[in-house]
């Protein structure tokens, strides 16, 4: 079974969450990151198998931020399908709450789970 865990890149900002020892295909994860949003355009995402010598990419995708900012200001909650050499990969599920920097100091709060 695989041993899946994943990655989110903002900017300069890189977040891993654990890894979900022996879950197969369809793990689920509830960790929260908090992102700060300057200028960047895309959230990228990467799932992984962990292995002991070298983690194995399973899919990836990149998410741009600025139509769902336009879209809905305050939330988003959908999946966003994974591709690994062009192919799909799954999908992985994400909740992100979003705040004016006035109100929290912070702009983007990431939430996600399953794929």
């Amino acid at each position: 079974k695989m041993d899946p865990y994943v990655k989110l890149k903002l900017g300069s900002v890189t977040f891993k969450t654990k890894t979900h020892d022996n879950a197969g295909k369809q793990p689920s994860w509830f960790d929260v990151f908090e992102f700060k949003r300057t200028s960047e355009e895309l959230l990228e995402l990467q799932v992984y198998d962990e292995d002991v010598v070298s983690d194995d990419l399973v899919g990836s995708a990149n998410l741009p931020l600025a139509n769902i900012c336009v879209l809905n200001p305050v939330k988003f909650s959908d999946s966003v399908k994974l591709q690994y050499k062009g192919k799909d990969a799954g999908e992985l599920y994400l909740e992100i709450d979003f705040y004016p920097d006035a109100q929290t100091g912070y702009q983007g709060g990431p939430g996600y789970g399953g794929y």
